[in-house]
């Protein structure tokens, strides 16, 4: 059985849970809610989540494909340490980040999302799993690995002999192209 990357089922789900808390957060500045605090603290949050989850890590089989312009987010998370890439950490702030977008309307769908978030990045703490940046090797690029093959220069070889209508096979070399004339005259 094959093993399970969790951290990036992870990954993928936090962004979309931030943006879901996004969305909610905005509905919720421009509604009439009474916990409008609630939502401006979720905007900013959903902020701070897309940042901090959209470069890749990198996974075990070593075949990630990085975002693009995520080169420019990867050297902040590493001069971070332990705090970005440990899944602890992620766990419990995503956990505090989620619980009180709970407490208004248009942001709950996204905080719950956001906890199962945090038990998703737990389950990767548990089995063992860290962030760690992709690497670039920039001379193995999908062009290099990619092998063209040409089509060929020449049509392939034809027989001697062509089939006509009738199953009869008729002379390549004939002055007359047209099979029914040929045939017509051999009747």
């Amino acid at each position: 059985m094959a093993k399970i990357d969790w951290a990036m089922w992870a990954n993928e789900q936090a962004i979309v849970s931030a943006s879901v808390v996004l969305l909610g957060g905005i509905i919720g500045v421009t509604g009439i809610f009474s916990n409008w605090g609630i939502a401006v603290y979720a905007i900013v949050m959903s902020v701070f989540v897309c940042l901090t989850e959209y470069p890749r890590g990198a996974r075990s089989k070593g075949s990630s494909v990085e975002r693009r312009f995520q080169q420019y987010f990867t050297p902040v998370l590493k001069c971070c340490g332990p705090v970005t890439r440990n899944y602890y950490v992620r766990f419990v702030l995503y956990i505090m980040f989620g619980v009180p977008c709970c407490f208004t309307l248009p942001t709950i769908l996204g905080g719950l999302s956001l906890i199962l978030t945090a038990i998703i990045y737990f389950i990767a703490a548990i089995k063992g799993e860290s962030w760690l940046a992709i690497d670039n090797k920039p001379e193995e690029t999908i062009e290099s690995r990619v092998q063209t093959t040409y089509p060929p220069s020449r049509p392939p070889p034809r027989g001697p002999a062509i089939q006509g209508r009738r199953g009869r096979l008729l002379q390549s070399t004939d002055e007359s192209n047209n099979p029914n004339e040929s045939e017509s005259n051999t009747v």
